[in-house]
C-alpha cells in the first residue's frame, strides 16, 4: 500500500504539468475531487467499524448484557468528530488546504525534481520540529541524516538559481516545513481525524478558490486529466492512510521515501524533464540519508522484521 500510495503521489508532478491550468484551478479541482474521496472514506470506516464493534458487543452479550457497549463506538467516533471540526482540527485543515495549493504552485514554478528532493526531507524537518514542540529524543543517527538530507536541499537549490527556479525551490521549501509542521500537530492533537481534516481542507480549498480565482474556468478538454489528477489523489491519500496504521512508522517512512525516485522518474519519461546534475547528486544525498538512517533502525531492531521471524508449525 505504501509503495502504492508513493507512486500515486510521486505521478502528482507529471500529471499536473500536463494539465493546461493555472495553479489554482489544477490544486482545487484535485483537492475537491480527493477530499470527497476522502469524506466517503471516513463514513464508509465508521460504518464498517460500527458494525464490526456491534457483532463483537452481541457476541460478548449474550451471557452478560453490557447496554453500554453498543454505543461506544458511536461516542467514540462523536469525540473524534468534536475535535476534527473544533479548533485543533480547524487549524489541521487550514494547513493542509495551504500545502495543497502550495505544492501545485512550486511544481509550476520549478524543476519536479527539485519539488521532489526537497519534500525528501519532511521526515527530518518533523523529527526536529518534534524535539522542539513535543520534547522527543533526538536519536544521533537522526540529526547525521538531517545533515547530509540539508547538504543534500542545499546543493539542490544553489544548483537552480535562476529566478524561476529559485522561487519555486523557496516555495518548496516553505512547503517542506509546513508539512513537518503538519505531521507534529497531528501526533499533538491525537483526537483529531487526520483523514476527515484532509478531506475537510480539499473541499475547504475549492470554496477559496470560488472566491479567488476561477476554478471553473478551465477548458473543457482538460477536465477528464482534471479527474482523473484528483483520482490518483485520493485513491493514494487512501492507501497511504491506512499503509500507516499497519506498519512501523520507520517502515512507513522509508516506502513513503519511494515516492521522490517515482516523481523524478515519472516527470523524466512524461515530460522529457531530465534532472539536473545538482537535483541528481543532491537527490541521492537525501535518498541516501533517508535508506541509511531507516537501515539503522532496522539493524538495531527498533522495527519489526516479519521476513525473519521463525516459521512455526501448525498445531493438530
Amino acid at each position: 500500500m505504501m509503495v502504492l500510495s508513493g507512486l500515486g503521489f510521486g505521478a502528482t508532478g507529471a500529471i499536473s504539468r500536463s494539465i493546461d491550468a493555472d495553479a489554482w484551478q489544477k490544486a482545487s479541482w484535485r483537492a475537491l475531487i480527493g477530499g470527497v474521496a476522502a469524506l466517503v472514506y471516513v463514513w464508509v470506516r465508521s460504518r464498517v467499524s460500527s458494525r464490526v464493534s456491534s457483532r463483537v458487543s452481541s457476541r460478548a452479550g449474550r451471557s452478560q448484557a453490557r447496554p453500554d457497549s453498543q454505543a461506544r463506538p458511536d461516542s467514540q467516533a462523536g469525540l473524534r468528530l468534536g475535535a476534527t471540526i473544533g479548533p485543533q482540527g480547524l487549524l489541521l485543515t487550514g494547513l493542509s488546504a495551504f500545502s495543497m495549493i502550495l505544492y501545485i504552485d512550486a511544481l509550476q514554478r520549478t524543476e519536479v525534481a527539485n519539488v521532489s528532493v526537497i519534500l525528501a526531507t519532511v521526515p527530518f524537518l518533523a523529527a526536529g520540529l518534534a524535539w522542539l514542540v513535543l520534547r522527543e529524543r533526538l536519536r544521533r543517527s537522526t540529526v547525521v541524516a538531517a545533515v547530509i538530507a540539508l547538504a543534500g536541499v542545499t546543493m539542490t537549490v544553489a544548483g537552480n538559481l535562476g529566478p524561476g527556479d529559485l522561487d519555486g525551490n523557496l516555495r518548496a521549501v516553505v512547503l517542506a516545513l509546513t508539512l513537518a509542521l503538519l505531521i507534529v500537530l497531528i501526533r499533538r492533537f491525537e483526537g483529531a481525524d487526520t483523514v476527515l481534516a484532509l478531506g475537510l481542507a480539499g473541499v475547504m480549498l475549492f470554496a477559496v478558490a470560488l472566491v479567488v480565482a476561477d476554478p471553473l474556468g478551465v477548458a473543457g478538454d482538460q477536465y477528464p486529466l482534471l479527474t482523473f489528477f484528483g483520482a490518483v489523489f485520493a485513491v493514494s491519500l487512501v492507501l497511504w492512510a491506512e499503509g500507516v496504521r499497519l506498519i512501523p512508522a520507520a517502515e512507513a517512512g522509508l516506502l513513503g521515501a519511494s515516492e521522490t525516485p517515482f516523481s523524478i522518474l515519472l516527470a523524466w519519461i512524461v515530460l522529457a524533464e531530465a534532472p539536473p546534475l545538482a537535483t541528481v547528486v543532491g537527490g541521492l544525498m537525501v535518498l541516501g540519508a533517508i535508506f541509511g538512517h531507516a537501515g539503522a533502525d532496522l539493524a538495531a531492531g527498533r522495527v519489526s522484521r516479519p521476513w525473519l521471524r521463525p516459521r512455526t508449525r501448525p498445531r493438530i
